[in-house]
């Protein structure tokens, strides 16, 4: 059993450190990015508020991953056997977590949609692909750490049960988010037609009007006839 506990636990610690350097550092390499693309792509009208955006999107992704954890805890608690002796402690510390993120991630979206996000969806683009990412990362760990618990030997103490919930909340998420990013970056498929890349700052083609001709000799008399001239 302990050399189960040692497996089980060592890749949780793991992923739990590789998960907080992630979303510590990346935040930097990605506005770097963020800067780098905004200059590359030298659009007519400059992105004004990219670091507010990017600011936004962060927190909104933060609080989405602790409402994630939030909710994965919930069910943990709901469908772990002798939850009665453990107590509401789990809930409590269940929605501890949820309540806070959820004021937090609606407060960021509606502040989201007050800016000129529709218009320079760039910023939008990439954080959700990086909360994409981020999501599926725990969702594939947490159907390994399953796996695991499913071929054990002997009881596993609940470990399969929160991989159990960490699949329901994180896979569902996966899908939800993976789908969602895939409408934003190909854009709604038109009927009976493969989807197309749609850029929404890209301005409408403009069609040239062709030049007046001008006109230099003598106006035309136009194709009628005449009557015969009569000679006698």
């Amino acid at each position: 059993m302990d050399l189960f506990l040692f497996r089980t636990v060592a890749p949780t610690v793991v992923a739990i450190t590789f998960l907080m350097v992630v979303l510590v550092l990346a935040p930097f390499f990605l506005y770097l990015l963020v800067r780098w693309r905004a200059s590359r792509d030298s659009l007519p009208l400059p992105d004004t508020q990219l670091g507010l955006k990017f600011a936004l999107h962060y927190f909104a992704m933060s609080a989405f991953q602790i409402l994630l954890a939030g909710g994965a805890l919930l069910i943990y608690m709901l469908i772990s056997p002798g939850t009665a002796e453990k107590g509401t402690s789990g809930y409590r510390v269940a929605l501890a977590l949820m309540i806070p993120a959820g004021i937090i991630l609606a407060a960021h979206l509606h502040l989201l949609k007050r800016t000129n996000d529709d218009s320079f969806p760039s910023v939008r683009r990439l954080f959700w692909g990086y909360n994409m990412i981020i999501t599926g990362i725990v969702a594939f760990f947490a159907l390994v750490l399953g796996f695991q618990a499913l071929f054990a030997k002997g009881p596993t103490l609940g470990v399969g049960h929160m991989a159990g919930s960490m699949v329901v909340v994180y896979g569902a998420a996966w899908a939800i988010v993976g789908f969602k990013f895939g409408q934003l970056v190909l854009g709604t498929p038109p009927s009976g037609g493969p989807s197309q890349m749609i850029d929404p700052t890209l301005a409408p083609p403009i069609i040239p009007t062709p030049p007046a001709q001008s006109h230099t000799g003598l106006p035309s008399l136009g194709g009628g006839s005449f009557p015969p001239i009569d000679r006698t």
